[in-house]
């Protein structure tokens, strides 16, 4: 397979690239993810400007409408860098929802804001268990004349202090078909509660109760059988994420250990003079090559297919199984030094046990693509 990016492609990722690298050390990017929204606001900023934030929004949405593959290079590389800003969370992601909602303008008017970097969007989809399925949703909506009332919680909810929650729930009395929704809750309502915490890679997250929280009509954006596509299509563009900058992890972990034992000398002579060294080296790159090939063919696949959807659990599976290999060998090679904070190397190994949990693991991706293969229609 041909990975040598497009001239587009190229353009995003160096754009982003250039931009971290006069940005980020392990050092700043602390200091970026002790701020009160677990980033910092210039940075946010600066990507708007640069047109970075417009990427994912669609063309009729007044965005730039770039393409999976365009994507994910700019996710790529902020694996890469381990940026701590939420593109993929509070952007890339509730774009694909954007399409969905059943007023255009509202629709419009959202990611305008969105992508000038006014306004931000966190996904509250999960409640720990059956992800993938939509009759597991325990959230609940009532219509109460002209408002609605919502009850539940949801789990692990990533960079919480956005403007706005993108939460399913069930409408009471309502079945699957007519009763799934997707509302649009600003996180300063009423009866809404959070528990903040941070994740092992340092990066905010939160459970969120809603108690009897009251919200106008207008705050239900898409219901029904569009509310399923809306949200089946937010987990797969969450698995696509996930992937994507999964990748720029395992380069950045694999340049960090050949680099490393091209240097370190031990009984005379370099790490990397060692056969087993050198066998180990060339298996880690054997995976992160397998790795890019899956996230490049996800590039050029349909979105929104059966087909895709497959794919998109087979790269999952496959990223996790690269990331374990090679995070591994990694933090093996490098002895002790790979799990200090002072050192690069373990906050991807962090950042990227994480990102295997995100939007399905890898038991949950297997099953699904089991599933998908041995079932028809």
């Amino acid at each position: 397979m041909n990975f040598e990016p497009t001239e587009e492609q190229a353009m995003y990722r160096e754009t982003v690239a250039r931009f971290l690298a006069d940005r980020y050390s392990v050092g700043q990017r602390q200091r970026f993810l002790e701020q009160c929204r677990g980033y910092a606001p210039a940075n946010w900023a600066a990507l708007a400007d640069l047109g970075v934030l417009a990427l994912p929004i669609p063309r009729e949405l007044g965005g730039l409408g770039g393409t999976a593959a365009e994507i994910a290079a700019v996710q790529a590389e902020l694996g890469y860098r381990l940026a701590v800003e939420p593109f993929s969370e509070n952007i890339a992601i509730a774009a694909v929802a954007l399409g969905q909602f059943d007023d255009p303008n509202r629709a419009r008017a959202l990611a305008a804001e969105m992508q000038a970097g006014s306004k931000t969007v966190a996904i509250a989809l999960s409640e720990g268990t059956k992800r993938f399925e939509a009759a597991a949703i325990a959230s609940r909506a009532t219509i109460d004349g002209g408002n609605v009332l919502l009850s539940g919680s949801k789990q692990v909810v990533s960079y919480p202090e956005a403007d706005f929650l993108l939460v399913s729930a069930l409408l009471s009395q309502e079945g699957i078909e007519n009763g799934l929704i997707l509302l649009l809750v600003p996180t300063e309502s009423e009866g809404v509660s959070t528990r903040p915490y941070r994740l092992i890679d340092g990066t905010m997250a939160a459970d969120i109760l809603f108690e009897n929280t009251p919200l106008p009509s207008e705050a239900m954006v898409v219901r029904g059988a569009a509310a399923r596509r809306a949200i089946d299509s937010i987990y797969d563009s969450g698995a696509r994420a996930v992937v994507a900058e999964s990748l720029g992890i395992l380069r950045r972990m694999f340049e960090l250990t050949k680099d490393y034992t091209n240097v370190r000398v031990q009984f005379g002579r370099t790490l990397a003079a060692n056969q087993v060294v050198r066998h180990r080296l060339a298996e880690m790159l054997m995976h992160y090559e397998l790795a890019q090939s899956v996230v490049a063919g996800l590039g050029i696949v349909p979105a929104g297919t059966r087909h895709a959807a497959k794919l998109i659990s087979a790269a999952k599976v496959t990223i996790a199984k690269a990331f374990d290999i090679i995070g591994k060998q990694s933090i093996q090679l490098h002895g002790g030094i790979g799990l200090t904070d002072e050192y690069e190397l373990s906050h991807h190994y962090k950042r990227g046990l994480t990102l295997q949990q995100m939007y399905g693991n890898n038991r949950e991706h297997a099953l699904r693509l089991a599933r998908l293969s041995s079932s028809t229609g």
